[in-house]
């Protein structure tokens, strides 16, 4: 064989097989400077006519150029590659989160459902396209100023976003903040079945999305010392985008649409349907705290109902109206069933939203927890026209006749922790129903005048 051309050799070798089979293979190596670049080649050829051919693409001038693209290209994603392990995107930090506070759950529906909703919130954030203002293009001309970084926000408000989990922690600041308030405000609100509202996101949801990312930047000083002094964004961005996000809602059933919601839950098939709603209407049950309700809780001979799954995590006592009694009375035990009703907490609340959008009440904003606030508002109404109590004892009555916002300006007693047994009062009524003060019992509390 001739010799071969400088930069090809021949390599062979035997198979580790019985037949102990030769194999003949050209290598073609190419180590040299093209456009002041060190360009590396090794590559094996089955013939020698593929190894020249080979050689001589590398050799040429477009070939050089190629293998100086591809080195570039591939310095690129390496440096890409060590900068993403240095100093990983805020999705790394979620995952690292919740894998440490939101643990996966074994057999209680209440922290499943609250686990669930956790994850739904991090989705959201991560899923949601901001302006990149680090953009390489876009960066230099925004810290220029004047006209060019006007220009650079025209091009950041028509393109140039990108997932707010691709960011990484130090690169988000309260700018990031505002833009994320902004582009979720203008974002179409979809229930948990993907069906659309009809409106934006509520300035109240994006309140809760960005309680989880100040948690979220509080927490990365516990995860690396180089986050120690990391500002967190949430902190300073501007509030004017996010006021009056927590107006008082002022609805109340009226008899019509109380009329059209007994009536359907009468012709429900499934009889816990209406047992649940009207436990809640009664007596201010939560969802959480109804539907996992066992027969060991319910405590007839005195008079109360002991729960223990409650929001604030502390357990309380819930009185037993007379018609929350008839109720429960009416309930079969089932024999080797230790719950009131069969439905889970995630079937029920699968059930009742597709119940109250087929009789009308959704679209007016009716959700489940607007029983608990008929209860409340109930109870201290009906309570204060038959008992002709002191108005130190109706507090929330009179604050709200008079428009006092501040409940606690009123009074100077404060609530103990269980309930007396009956529901002869005002802080009675606290008690029961679980809240801690008059302000947040006063939410749930809208007047309903009487008509004429």
């Amino acid at each position: 064989m001739s010799a071969l051309p400088r930069g090809i050799t021949q390599v062979y070798w035997k198979n580790k097989t019985k037949t102990k089979e030769k194999q003949v293979k050209f290598r073609v190596r190419v180590n040299k400077k093209v456009n002041g670049q060190q360009v590396k080649v090794d590559q094996l050829c089955d013939d020698l006519e593929q190894a020249k051919d080979l050689l001589a693409t590398y050799q040429s001038n477009i070939g050089r150029q190629t293998l100086n693209k591809i080195e570039l290209e591939r310095d690129e994603k390496a440096k890409e590659v060590a900068n993403l392990l240095a100093s990983p995107t805020i999705s790394f930090y979620i995952k690292q989160y919740i894998a440490k506070h939101i643990p996966e759950v074994q057999g209680d529906d209440l922290k499943k459902q609250n686990r669930v909703s956790k994850l739904s919130f991090f989705k959201t954030i991560e899923n949601t396209h901001i302006p990149d203002r680090h953009n390489e293009v876009v960066s230099p001309l925004l810290q220029a100023g004047g006209l060019l970084a006007q220009m650079a926000q025209e091009t950041l408000l028509n393109g140039g976003k990108k997932r707010f989990g691709d960011f990484k922690p130090e690169q988000i600041t309260y700018l990031e903040i505002n833009d994320y308030i902004t582009t979720r405000l203008a974002t179409p609100a979809r229930t948990r079945y993907n069906t659309t509202l009809g409106r934006n996101v509520s300035k109240i949801s994006v309140s809760r999305e960005l309680s989880f990312i100040k948690k979220l930047f509080d927490n990365l000083r516990h995860q690396e010392i180089r986050f120690k002094n990391i500002p967190n964004p949430v902190v300073e961005y501007d509030k004017d985008l996010l006021k009056n996000r927590d107006p008082k809602n002022d609805y109340r059933l009226s008899d019509d649409d109380k009329k059209i919601l007994f009536e359907a839950l009468d012709n429900f098939k499934n009889p816990e349907m209406k047992q649940i709603c009207l436990l809640s209407y009664y007596c201010g049950f939560r969802r959480s705290e109804i539907v996992p309700l066992t027969w060991e809780q319910v405590h007839f001979d005195e008079n109360y109902i002991q729960l223990y799954q409650t929001k604030s995590g502390r357990p309380r006592k819930v009185i037993i109206t007379k018609e929350a009694r008839e109720i429960l009375e009416s309930i079969p035990k089932k024999e080797n069933q230790p719950r009131l009703f069969t439905y889970t907490l995630f079937g029920f609340s699968g059930s009742f939203d597709k119940f109250i959008e087929r009789i009308g009440l959704k679209a007016k904003g009716f959700h489940f927890h607007f029983f608990r606030r008929e209860a409340i508002s109930n109870l201290v109404f009906n309570i204060g026209q038959a008992t002709g109590m002191s108005g130190e004892n109706f507090s929330i009555l009179i604050s709200e006749i008079l428009g006092i916002e501040n409940v606690r300006h009123l009074e100077k007693n404060h609530l103990s922790e269980l309930p007396s047994g009956s529901l002869n009062s005002q802080i009675d009524i606290m008690k029961s129903v679980g809240h801690n003060n008059k302000q947040t019992t006063k939410r749930y509390s809208p007047i309903k005048l009487p008509k004429k």
